[in-house]
């Protein structure tokens, strides 16, 4: 066990330390100074190579990642070009606000996916199945950005019941803050939602034609008792493994997401980044947004380890 999560943690510090070189070697290789983004187009070639001593961008690429690396370990990720902020500061801001809507999104999407496949699964083969596994086939085959769109289109501009933006104002109520934020839920889980329903309906479906169940009817227990007794409990294992490994899906998804509802969070932060050439906030932010969805997967990997017996005793 404890080699097991030595060698899963092990596996995360060096994929981070290879996607920390990618990050930085991209940063190199693409075709802005950061220099002249910093002091602009018009500034002068004297003013910008004193900009560029100050950066230390005359040193050798290894130098500079080696001390871009130690500063990081030591919680700096260095200043922004354009805001002239330390990026750090910046990053943890915009992370809270991603990581809030993330969670939001997956407290909304477990129970609804659960229930639908629950549904879907007690009632295999009969109308009501059919017609929740079209939708979930639906809503995993719709990208991300498309589903976003049909929802402004629908409830924000057709229908006209909720905002297709989603920034958030101080002077609001926590009520219209939340309002805001139904959209970016509903499309951030649109995907998962249907892909944890059609895994809970099989694992159901499965439960159901068992041996042990049919023994339960038999015997005249409740229906609506054997269902809650045993077949939810034993139809859980595998959608719950399948939750853990989604959660890197779903923070995956949060760039688009908030790009889309013009949402302030680190997707957005990002994106803006790469509008006005500021490698600097890019490489961190980038840095950052890895690390989530890394060591989210260590602690799936574990957990997953923890729950299925099987790879316990291999």
């Amino acid at each position: 066990m404890l080699r097991f999560i030595v060698n899963r943690i092990g596996s995360m510090l060096l994929t981070m330390l290879v996607i920390s070189m990618m990050v930085f070697w991209i940063a190199e290789v693409i075709p802005v100074d950061p220099a002249r983004s910093a002091l602009g187009r018009y500034a002068t070639e004297e003013a910008v190579q004193d900009r560029r001593d100050k950066m230390g961008l005359d040193r050798l690429a290894i130098v500079r990642y080696g001390d871009w690396i130690i500063g990081i370990l030591q919680g700096d990720f260095g200043i922004s070009i354009h805001t002239q902020r330390p990026v750090a500061q910046l990053v943890g801001g915009r992370l809270k606000r991603s990581l809030s809507l993330a969670a939001l999104g997956f407290i909304f999407m477990i129970p609804t996916g659960l229930l639908l496949g629950s549904i879907a699964g007690i009632n295999e083969g009969k109308l009501i199945d059919r017609i929740l596994s079209v939708m979930g086939s639906i809503f995993v085959s719709v990208p991300t950005y498309a589903s976003g769109v049909f929802m402004i289109v629908i409830f924000g501009l057709w229908l006209e019941l909720l905002p297709g933006a989603s920034i958030p104002n101080p002077d609001s109520s926590l009520g219209e803050n939340l309002r805001k934020l139904v959209l970016p839920i509903l499309t951030l889980a649109f995907d998962e939602i249907g892909y944890l329903s059609r895994m809970m309906r099989v694992s159901t479906a499965k439960v159901m034609d068992s041996d042990y169940i049919r023994t339960a009817v038999l015997k005249g227990i409740p229906k609506w008792k054997v269902i809650r007794r045993h077949v939810l409990r034993n139809a859980m294992i595998a959608p719950f493994i399948t939750i853990m490994l989604h959660i890197n899906w779903l923070i995956g998804g949060i760039v688009v997401v908030e790009a889309l509802f013009n949402y302030p969070g680190l997707g957005m932060l990002l994106l803006e980044a790469a509008k006005r050439n500021d490698i600097i906030l890019l490489m961190g932010g980038t840095l950052v947004l890895t690390f989530v969805a890394v060591a989210t997967q260590a602690v799936a990997d574990i957990g997953v380890y923890f729950l299925n017996p099987r790879l316990r005793f291999e």
